[in-house]
């Protein structure tokens, strides 16, 4: 066998050479890299409203990476969307969510560079929920001293902030309602016709109540249950009213709430067409319940071709003449010469021990006539 032995130097040559002769394959520009990181799962923010958290964009690769946008998806918006970060470099971009609808929201959010292959991407998330509202109420009364006179038809209307424009009207029990109101600090006015307008600021934390007094404009000519000074808060003069049976009402010589001071009263045990009082200048006061209705200078009933139980006027309400009714047992029926309620009204009176026709003879000097619901209804049948 031959062997052949080379020096270490002749080794080096031609590995040397070798070297030398190899030829280098070009390389390209290396590819970028991007890093997203934030806590942007938002949970539940309330529509209408708005929540921020920060997302980090950061170039992890080893060249400058030129964004060129930034996309998010329904309900999300953010601060910044384009530009050149070097390598290492970061960008935080505030992400906003701003539900407008009760349901909920997700995507991602994308990064688009000249130098990624695909864009990066983040998931975001939030849940837009219902503003919780509330209910604001109260009772609409008259200053003192009728505070028992509840009003109905006053308008109390929130006049600023998120609730500005929602109202609500009292009823005929003086209460008001307006649903769907939000938490805060707000002003409202309350208007009604014959009454000053007056504003009150609420602050509205769940529901709320907020009684409400109206002083009128002057006295009164008309008005509902409760207790009244003759003069001061009603004037003088006959008021009309449409009573349901257990109407109760006194004119008053003063406010001790004794039997002395009842200057005359009725209690009406049927269901009255109509009832008439006359208060005089010498009257303290006049009190009355809610079973009279609301009293009137003026009444909405005019001539009438036969007389219901009530009490009526004549001349602009009954035609005087002669009356014939099929009367019950009970039956009771009164000439009056005016409508106080004292004895002293009375022209001529007959209370009916047993069932029967009845006639009486109403004159054109009378001014009233009061008969209750035994009597059943009176005809004319002749002039008087």
């Amino acid at each position: 066998m031959r062997v052949l032995f080379l020096s270490a130097a002749i080794v080096g040559s031609v590995l040397a050479l070798a070297a030398c002769n190899k030829k280098e394959s070009p390389t390209g520009p290396t590819p970028g890299t991007v890093g997203l990181t934030g806590n942007l799962a938002f949970g539940n923010v309330t529509v209408g409203s708005t929540a921020t958290s920060t997302l980090t964009i950061t170039n992890t690769g080893m060249t400058a990476l030129t964004v060129t946008s930034v996309s998010f998806p329904a309900g999300f918006s953010g601060n910044w969307s384009s530009g050149t970060l070097a390598a290492g470099a970061q960008q935080g971009v505030v992400v906003t969510f701003a539900p407008s609808a009760a349901t909920t929201y997700s995507g991602n959010i994308t990064v688009t560079a000249t130098e990624l292959t695909a864009p990066g991407a983040i998931a975001v998330s939030g849940t837009g929920v219902a503003i919780p509202t509330f209910t604001l109420t109260g009772t609409i009364t008259e200053t003192p001293p009728t505070i028992t006179t509840t009003l109905a038809g006053a308008r109390v209307t929130f006049v600023d902030g998120a609730n500005a424009g929602k109202f609500g009207v009292s009823n005929s029990q003086g209460i008001y309602q307006i649903p769907g109101v939000t938490n805060g600090g707000y002003t409202v006015i309350v208007e009604l016709a014959g009454y000053i307008s007056v504003t009150r600021p609420v602050g509205i934390d769940g529901n709320t109540t907020l009684n409400i007094q109206l002083n009128p404009t002057g006295p009164r000519t008309g008005f509902n249950a409760g207790v009244y000074r003759v003069g001061a808060d009603i004037p003088p003069g006959r008021y009309f009213a449409d009573p349901v049976r257990g109407c109760n009402w006194k004119r008053l010589s003063g406010f001790g709430g004794t039997q002395g001071e009842i200057l005359s009263s009725a209690v009406i045990e049927y269901d009255a067409g109509q009832w008439i009082v006359d208060l005089l200048t010498t009257d303290a006061g006049f009190q009355t319940d809610p079973n009279c209705g609301r009293w009137s200078t003026t009444t909405q009933l005019v001539a009438q071709s036969t007389i219901k139980p009530g009490k009526w006027l004549v001349g602009a309400q009954i035609v005087p003449g002669i009356y014939r009714a099929s009367a019950g047992a009970g039956c009771y029926w009164e000439r009056l010469n005016r409508f106080t309620g004292e004895s002293t009204d009375v022209i001529a009176n007959l209370f009916v021990s047993s069932a029967g026709t009845q006639l009486v003879t109403i004159a054109a000097t009378d001014v009233g006539f009061l008969t209750n619901d035994e009597c059943s209804d009176w005809s004319r049948v002749s002039p008087q």
